[in-house]
């Protein structure tokens, strides 16, 4: 409870939070060094339930998933559940996009998401999510290291 407390004053406030992509996950445990200096850069960090349920099958055994969770522990990741309002919100995004951008269920949810908790998204596949008004971006490009 404290937490939550915590990361509604410090929004209050101007903190800037980010919502990390899949990709980004992605990007730092391949060992691109640009992505993994951007989380450890970012002060206030959070992913989606939806970006845990996409990275978990990336671990190849129990001991990279108890990896990973440690590092969303040590680095005081939020993890956003999906709740009735994202749900809704995420529907309409794909109902809206689907058929003109290929809006999928994932991308969906991860917006919504990051609009209801006004964070912003940071991600590598920027053509994702361009289209939708009223979110906030940080498009990343990965370095070659």
């Amino acid at each position: 409870m404290w937490r939550v407390s915590y990361a509604l004053s410090a929004k209050a406030v101007g903190v800037r939070w980010v919502i990390f992509d899949t990709n980004i996950l992605i990007y730092a445990d391949r060992g691109v060094l640009s992505a993994k200096e951007l989380i450890l850069n970012t002060q206030h960090r959070s992913i989606s339930a939806v970006t845990y349920m996409e990275y978990v099958p990336f671990c190849r055994n129990k001991k990279e998933l108890a990896i990973f969770e440690k590092m969303l522990k040590a680095l005081q990741f939020t993890i956003h559940d999906i709740d009735n309002g994202i749900s809704c919100h995420a529907r309409q995004l794909v109902r809206q996009f689907a058929l003109s951008h290929s809006m999928e269920m994932g991308d969906a949810l991860i917006a919504a998401t990051a609009m209801a908790h006004t964070e912003s998204l940071c991600t590598g596949n920027i053509k994702h999510f361009s289209q939708i008004n009223g979110l906030l971006l940080d498009y990343y490009q990965p370095d070659n290291t």
